[in-house]
């Protein structure tokens, strides 16, 4: 897939760009920062790597044991520990490399916060998550459609500014890091997409627009709520933390939306990967071009969008 998708040599310079370019900014990023606030940031995003490396390890290991052509070395219980072992062990390898790169101090941070993740995402990735809340009988009230409610945009409010009350104390530059790691996954939580219904909506003849705003609802709430919320307590800069945090994430839906309605999710996602840092790129070197590239993107994806509609008949 990765082959079909980056044929030519310059789709592959263009990651290894990228690539350069954002190892030179976690570098940036983590030397400008004090080290406390590198070590919190490295360990929260060690512990989300981990987990989704575990789960992502657990589910091929299922697949492989049920529908795969290596049944039967899934199913031998040491062969099923080499291959967890194995997976984590270059998960964990790539991950001390960008820690060396950013900051090799940070090593005792990252590397716990990987394997705890690991662990957990292995004992974790067979479990399916109940899409019906307990003690409801409405058949559509499920937890990812909960999140895209306005209502779940308010709780997100309040899970972000009630920590802050009692942590008003702290260093202005740790509460700033408490700020956008809630933010950021209060902000996951509300941006959860069901690639599925996008293309069923896109063949049923809803427009991307409509699409994309029944998704942010609860993005936009918590938004509109938040962001005047931290300027009370803690200021502007708290409350343009959250401006960036959220933005970030609404514009990555709307680049997930029109690519769910153009391309199966794996390809998709990929694609994805590649828009946004073509965006990163693009504002690390040219800050005044972004804007420009950013409306590009949309405005290709979204004149595609328009051959998928009403296909059903």
């Amino acid at each position: 897939m990765v082959r079909a998708t980056f044929t030519a040599w310059r789709d592959r310079a263009t990651i290894a760009l990228m690539l350069v370019v954002a190892l030179t900014a976690i570098h940036g990023w983590c030397a400008d920062h004090p080290w406390q606030i590198a070590a919190i940031a490295a360990f929260v995003a060690s512990i989300m790597i981990g987990i989704g490396t575990g789960r992502l390890v657990a589910r091929r290991l299922s697949f492989h044991a049920y529908d795969g052509l290596l049944a039967a070395d899934a199913l031998d219980t040491q062969a099923r520990r080499y291959y967890l072992v194995a997976w984590l062990g270059i998960g964990l390898a790539l991950l001390i490399v960008v820690t060396l790169i950013a900051r090799p101090s940070l090593l005792i941070a990252s590397a716990p916060g990987y394997i705890a993740g690991g662990l957990f995402g292995i004992t974790t990735g067979n479990l399916k998550i109940p899409k019906r809340i307990i003690g409801t009988s409405r058949p559509k009230w499920t937890i990812q459609a909960w999140s895209r409610h306005p209502i779940a945009g308010a709780f997100g409010t309040v899970a972000v500014l009630l920590p802050l009350l009692p942590a008003r104390t702290l260093e202005a530059n740790a509460l700033l890091a408490i700020v956008g790691v809630v933010t950021l996954l209060v902000v996951l939580m509300l941006s959860s997409v069901d690639d599925a219904v996008v293309r069923f909506m896109t063949i049923a003849g809803h427009q991307s627009s409509r699409i994309i705003v029944h998704y942010a609802s609860g993005g936009v709430v918590f938004l509109a709520a938040a962001v005047p919320g931290c300027w009370i307590i803690l200021g502007p800069g708290a409350a343009s933390i959250v401006v960036l945090v959220g933005a970030v994430m609404l514009l990555i839906l709307a680049l997930r939306i029109l690519a769910y309605q153009l391309f199966p999710k794996r390809i998709a996602d990929l694609i994805v990967s590649v828009l946004v840092g073509l965006l990163m790129l693009t504002a690390y070197s040219l800050p005044p071009a972004m804007p420009f590239v950013a409306l590009a993107i949309f405005w290709h994806l979204q004149r595609r969008t328009r051959a998928k509609r009403w296909l059903l008949a």
